[in-house]
């Protein structure tokens, strides 16, 4: 079978968020017109409680590691399917246990203030969870024998699914039902993609030798990736409810909608993640050098979301003036433009963890990841009379905390070329972020994002991130505009 290219493996992961931000356009629109800004955040609270119940269900770590495992032994010429069952039986067992938690947790959503006709969304999203978990075991397997650009051509279906029907849904129903039911039916198209292109799918029972036979090392590494894979999961929740708590819901909407708009860059490093750890874990099973393969991935994925971060802060105060966000959610637009300096950090921290969890060094991703995580709560939980903006750079210091343990342990040295790209394309993307909500928008912008974004250009073009590689898997009209940014790996 053949494997299929990095670059098209990395674009066609990331093009789920690009398509899902481009019809978000239209969700944005929708959303700010037709859902009360209160109900959108009890909303958001609500599904803040649900994800932290699903961070406690180690659904993708198990599978992952499982993956890990099924990878090596396809790069060596070896039969992949036995741990193809194993991941569907693992998938079925883990999301009837979800569902089961979640329908337990009535109480503890009745009892945090969440209006009772509220509870429906969950009942319905559990048919999401079970379909999520499926098209995950389908999705795993396409990523264990190299095929991750029809890996990421499924997300972009399953997201292309639920962005239309989401915006036909609030139009049509106008609560947050329609959220909802949108996410189930995404799930449903994503899953019915998978099978399609897979061709079968296995008897799970048949996985359960798979799993009894190497349950000490899939519980180790599915621990691993379990933390890891739910780090950011728990940094959006968990902040989500705390601003709930101490802020109430109109914070919560305002932050919520923050959060989502930093998603079309922060969704970069899951994209390279997955493209990375499929390279990598081929690369264990056939001897190559793959600390070669990671600097390759590492430094180009941390430029482009810098450069993406500078791109959407540059467009992000047209968006009231062209109707698209609308009311009192105008005013997430300063605290999401603070919040986008941080993506370049999030994309790192997400590439660097993929990769020692791949090779090995799982438990060191993990406490780096733990120890950022709780110095960033445990200041926003002490400081959060300061404000919505405290919860904003709680995010910063989470992933800063995380970086330096990375960067410290490593000894990266601050004469290297890429070290000093790297600092400077986030001291750029801070200084394009933080304008809008510190000073004066109007003088402001968009001035300084538009030099910020030619200086981060020059420091590409005089550093030259690129590998040459890249060169050979993009089309030819390309090349050309790529090459000026490449430099052969060393």
């Amino acid at each position: 079978m053949r494997r299929e290219g990095a670059v098209a493996g990395v674009l066609l992961n990331y093009l789920p968020t690009a398509a899902n931000y481009v019809l978000a356009i239209v969700y944005i629109v929708v959303l700010t017109r037709y859902i009360p800004l209160t109900q959108y955040g009890y909303y958001n609270a609500l599904f803040a409680i649900v994800n932290t119940i699903g961070a406690v269900i180690p659904i993708p770590g198990i599978n992952s590691a499982i993956a890990r495992e099924g990878a090596i032994e396809f790069a060596r010429g070896r039969d992949a399917r036995p741990y193809f069952a194993a991941s569907v039986f693992m998938s079925l067992v883990m999301s009837v246990i979800y569902a089961v938690a979640l329908v337990a947790a009535v109480p503890i959503y009745l009892g945090n203030g969440i209006p009772p006709w509220l509870l429906g969304t969950v009942y319905v999203y559990i048919g999401a969870v079970i379909a999520q978990s499926l098209a995950g075991a389908l999705g795993l397997y396409l990523w264990l024998v190299g095929r991750v650009a029809t890996q990421g051509a499924g997300a972009t279906i399953g997201m292309l699914v639920l962005r239309g029907f989401e915006v036909a849904l609030i139009v049509i129903m106008r609560n947050v039902y329609a959220i909802a039911i949108s996410t189930l039916l995404g799930s449903l198209a994503q899953l019915f993609y998978y099978l399609v292109n897979v061709g079968f799918m296995p008897n799970p029972i048949r996985g359960l030798g798979t799993v009894l036979s190497g349950i000490k090392g899939f519980l180790e590494l599915g621990l691993q990736s379990w933390v890891l894979g739910y780090v950011g999961t728990l940094i959006t929740s968990v902040m989500t409810y705390l601003v709930y708590r101490y802020l109430g819901p109109g914070s919560t909407a305002i932050y919520g909608l923050a959060l989502a708009m930093i998603g079309s860059v922060t969704a970069m490093g899951p994209a390279v993640s997955t493209v990375l750890s499929s390279r990598v874990s081929h690369g264990i099973g056939v001897g190559v050098n793959v600390g070669r393969v990671f600097r390759d991935f590492a430094i180009p994925s941390f430029i482009a979301s810098a450069l993406m971060a500078q791109l959407v802060v540059l467009a992000l105060p047209i968006l009231p003036r062209l109707g698209i966000v609308n009311g009192d959610y105008i005013q997430s637009i300063p605290y999401a433009s603070a919040l986008f300096g941080s993506a370049p950090l999030f994309v790192a921290v997400t590439v660097y963890s993929s990769y020692y969890w791949v090779v090995g060094r799982g438990w060191y991703a993990v406490m780096n990841n733990l120890v950022g995580l709780g110095v960033g709560i445990a200041t926003y939980v002490a400081l959060h009379g300061l404000g919505l903006y405290m919860a904003v750079v709680s995010i910063y210091i989470i992933n800063v905390i995380t970086l330096i343990a990375y960067w410290t342990l490593e000894r990266w040295s601050l004469r290297s070329k890429a070290v000093l790209a790297v600092g400077l394309a986030l001291a750029l993307t801070l200084a394009s972020s933080w304008p809008l909500p510190i000073g004066d928008a109007p003088i402001t912008w968009p001035t300084v994002q538009l030099i910020m974004i030619i200086a981060t250009t020059a420091i590409a073009y005089m550093t030259k991130p690129l590998p040459t590689t890249i060169l050979n898997q993009i089309p030819k009209p390309l090349k050309p505009l790529l090459k000026p940014f490449t430099t052969p790996s060393q």
